[in-house]
């Protein structure tokens, strides 16, 4: 408790005994008034009388009283015991995180994510690890050798290591993302990657390899896909209204059914693979722009 919180509830407290002794003082007087009729032993008995139901009453105020307060620093036991409690699964499940070991960082993201149903204040911290931990463990280029790689890879459920997977789950699920923010997964791996219906608002993929990853039906609309590497991906059904397609690779994608009203299709890189939705004419792409290093 703070200290002008305790100097003022010390204040209050002498000015509530202050006014509780005036009136059981002083107060059986006033009642009882000039007593006219009574004798001296009555009016005294009179007095007393009002003087102990003035005491029973001031005594059943300090029991409620000190009721409302244990109720208070009760409840505040109980917020200082849940917010420790938080503080430790938090730091825990940063620590599990940056374990060695792919288990112990997959229980570590949903521990996070279980964390923001108890606490909303931790939303956008669990928000920016997780992006983060797709990005550092899924970098795009690999950074372990290609050999290496593509043995773990053989062993991905999904088309991701599972702890990559359950960390793009849990920004699916949105549970900590608050409104307006983005995602950014920039640069990363996802190749071969089971992402079906994915949604994830403000999702950034900038400058990602996401080949051959199945994309049917995610909702991406006003994603930033620019210089994305989209080759064989199946966006069948995809919403993406208003994304940044800007010098995406996109041969051998199929689009079909997809939704690409007002999307950027500046520089895209398609052929005669590319499966577009029916109606759109691939000579509505526009040229790449005067300096890039695209090419089909």
């Amino acid at each position: 408790m703070r200290a002008w919180h305790r100097v003022t509830i010390a204040v209050l407290g002498c000015l509530v005994l202050g006014a509780a002794a005036v009136v059981v003082v002083l107060g059986p007087g006033w009642a009882v008034g000039s007593g006219a009729g009574l004798t001296a032993a009555e009016r005294l008995k009179a007095e007393n009388d009002v003087r102990a139901t003035l005491l029973q009453g001031l005594g059943g105020l300090l029991a409620l009283g000190g009721v409302a307060i244990g109720a208070a620093m009760t409840v505040r036991q109980v917020r200082a015991n849940r917010e420790g409690n938080t503080i430790g699964l938090f730091t825990k499940a940063i620590d599990q995180l940056a374990s060695e070991q792919l288990s112990v960082r997959h229980g570590g993201v949903y521990a996070l994510e279980h964390l923001c149903e108890l606490d909303d204040r931790y939303h956008g911290h669990v928000h920016a690890l997780l992006t983060a931990f797709v990005r550092q463990h899924a970098p795009w280029p690999p950074v372990k050798p290609a050999a290496e790689l593509d043995e773990e890879r053989a062993r991905f459920h999904g088309g991701l290591a599972d702890d990559v997977g359950a960390a793009i789950g849990a920004l699916g699920r949105q549970s900590m993302i608050t409104e307006g923010a983005g995602s950014e997964l920039e640069r990363a791996d996802l190749r071969g990657a089971e992402l079906r219906k994915l949604d994830i608002p403000r999702l950034c993929l900038a400058h990602s390899n996401v080949d051959g990853a199945i994309l049917a039906g995610a909702k991406l609309a006003g994603a930033t896909l620019e210089d994305t590497s989209l080759r064989g991906a199946d966006l069948s059904g995809a919403d993406l209204t208003a994304a940044n397609l800007t010098d995406a690779d996109l041969r051998g994608a199929n689009l079909s059914g997809a939704t690409l009203e007002g999307a950027d299709l500046t520089g895209v890189i398609a052929d005669g693979t590319t499966t577009w939705p029916a109606g759109f004419a691939p000579d509505r792409i526009t040229p790449p722009r005067a300096g890039s290093t695209s090419a089909p």
